[in-house]
């Protein structure tokens, strides 16, 4: 019996601190969004049956637009935008991705697929960050996590730097909308 009560504690202190995207679950309503969040003022959008919702904050240390994407009123994908008013140089943007690119290593297993669209800075590490502002370069890597049921999306190109999960439901029912709306 003793067990049993230590266990039935323990369980609600480990799933209490184990949230899918910031402090929010897959699958909550945008409702239970503004109730988690209710200081905080978002901007609604809404793209074939896509709604989001994004506010301002920082995330890993840099300003970032956050935003949670619901498909059906139930929370599919989370994306952050960083640095979504600031100016920088490509150095400076560079720096910013590899920070977060090296906490993504860390906890997941990333896959790097950079695209080159002109050859100019390729073999030139020290320039990359030219190449970046140039619109030379994308740089991206992919990972997945829970056991592959979240899609990991982490990109730098010439305008934005986002980071973006979604699950594997979500990418489907994105789909069905988009092929109902042709």
């Amino acid at each position: 019996m003793k067990k049993l009560i230590i266990l039935l504690l323990f369980i609600p202190l480990v799933s209490f601190g184990q949230n899918d995207f910031r402090k929010m679950f897959w699958g909550e309503s945008k409702e239970t969004l503004k109730e988690k969040y209710s200081d905080v003022i978002f901007i609604p959008e809404n793209s074939t049956g896509l709604e989001s919702l994004t506010h301002f904050d920082n995330a890993v240390g840099l300003p970032a637009s956050i935003t949670y994407m619901f498909l059906n009123n139930k929370l599919i994908g989370g994306a952050y935008t960083f640095n979504p008013l600031g100016f920088k140089g490509g150095d400076d943007k560079l720096k910013d991705f590899n920070s977060v690119s090296l906490r993504l290593n860390d906890k997941y297993e990333m896959e790097r697929n950079d695209t080159w669209f002109k050859d100019t800075y390729k073999d030139s590490p020290n320039n990359l960050g030219d190449a970046i502002n140039l619109g030379d370069v994308v740089l991206s890597e992919m990972g997945r996590k829970d056991d592959g049921k979240v899609m990991i999306a982490h990109t730098l190109n010439k305008e934005t730097h986002t980071l973006g999960f979604i699950i594997e439901e979500g990418t489907i029912g994105i789909g069905k909308s988009i092929d109902d709306d042709i």
